[in-house]
This record gives structure tokens, C-alpha cells and sequence, in this order.
């Protein structure tokens, strides 16, 4: 799966992200991209994904079936958990996701019951219930606990098996468990020389 970014640039108000950059991303079975805060890796994602347009520039092999987990949970206030992720799946799958992520017993909570890593968990078990060629996730263990770290990062491993994954992440050791192929960016604006591809 290949997406290619040609003399893109994108800003957002005063602060330049990306500016004039080509590049050709490959995404296998775990990708990430890594880098500080603030560097564009959010906005590279939006790209990729066509939720946010260059400034200039074009973008070829935008992702089209895909399924994505926010920085933010953005969970539906007024559904359960069940029902929160039976939105984009059935409610068999919703409870299946759930359980994987130790929520069994949250099926009829609604999100403001929750903690911030419940609520991210529910997020997740969205993401991953949706029947998706390619799962997106941004920061997707932020707020998570050393053991339920350890827990995502098995399932997502399994779920590789099934489908590519792209993920946003500043822990070396997520990379390293998933045994993924990194794009790390350096500095923004991002340009040609700001990024590494790391096998």
C-alpha cells in the first residue's frame, strides 16, 4: 500500500508543517511514523487520509477503506460503550472488541462513567471493530497504564496479521514489540530532508 506526496505544502494559520515535500510512503503490515510534538505527524495522517487538504501540491493512493483512532476519543456522549462501537460493526463484533480490551463488564456505561482509559479503550475497540482494509491509530496507547500497554500491543499485533496498521507514536518500545518499519521526522516544516525511513 503506497501513498505518494508530491511538493506538498500545508500550514495552518502562521505555522508552516509541511512545505514542498515529496516523498513516497510504503505501508506494510506495521508502519509508524515518529518524531516530537508539534512535528506534523497528525496532519500527515489527515493528508494521507483526504480529512485535510494540501495547500499545494498533489497526493496519489489516498487511503479510501479505512478506519482510524483520533488523538481525541470523540465518543458519542449519549451511547453506551456497546453502542458506541456497535456503530460501525454489530453488536456480536462490538462485544467481542470490548472483552478483548478487558471492558466486559462496561457494555451499558456511558462516557462520562468512564475513566480516560476506558474511555480511550472504547475508542479503540471502535477503530478496530470497523471491517477496514487499513487501521489508522494516533497515539493510540496515550493514557493507558504499563499492563494495558502491554495488552493493546498483543492484540494489535494479531490484528497485523489481518490488516496493515499505521500508527502514530513517541515510544521506541511500541516499535520494537510490533517489529514495524519507522518514518521518523526530525523538525518541522517537513521537508525532504527532515524524514528517515527506518526498517
Amino acid at each position: 500500500m503506497k501513498i505518494k506526496l508530491q511538493n506538498v505544502s500545508k500550514a495552518f494559520g502562521d505555522k508552516q508543517l509541511l512545505e514542498n515535500f515529496s516523498y513516497t510512503f510504503s505501508v506494510e503490515r506495521c508502519t509508524a511514523l515518529m518524531g516530537p510534538s508539534g512535528v506534523g505527524k497528525t496532519t500527515l495522517l489527515r493528508l494521507m487520509t483526504g480529512l485535510a487538504k494540501p495547500d499545494k501540491g498533489k497526493i496519489e493512493g489516498i487511503f479510501q477503506n479505512y478506519s482510524m483512532l483520533f488523538q481525541e476519543n470523540r465518543l458519542l456522549p449519549f451511547k453506551t460503550a456497546l453502542q458506541n462501537v456497535a456503530l460501525v460493526s454489530d453488536e456480536k463484533t462490538a462485544k467481542q472488541y470490548l472483552d478483548l480490551l478487558s471492558l466486559k463488564g462496561e457494555y451499558e456505561s456511558y462516557p462520562k462513567e468512564l475513566s480516560g482509559g476506558m474511555q480511550r479503550r472504547v475508542a479503540l475497540a471502535r477503530a478496530l471493530a470497523f471491517p477496514s482494509d487499513l487501521l489508522i491509530l494516533d497515539e493510540p496507547l496515550k493514557g493507558l497504564d504499563e499492563d494495558l500497554r502491554q495488552k493493546v500491543l498483543e492484540i494489535l499485533e494479531a490484528e497485523s496479521l489481518k490488516r496493515p496498521i499505521l500508527w502514530v507514536t513517541h515510544d521506541r518500545r511500541e516499535v520494537e514489540f510490533l517489529g514495524a518499519s519507522v518514518y521518523e521526522i526530525t523538525e518541522a516544516p517537513i521537508i525532504n530532508a527532515s524524514i528517515q525511513h527506518i526498517l
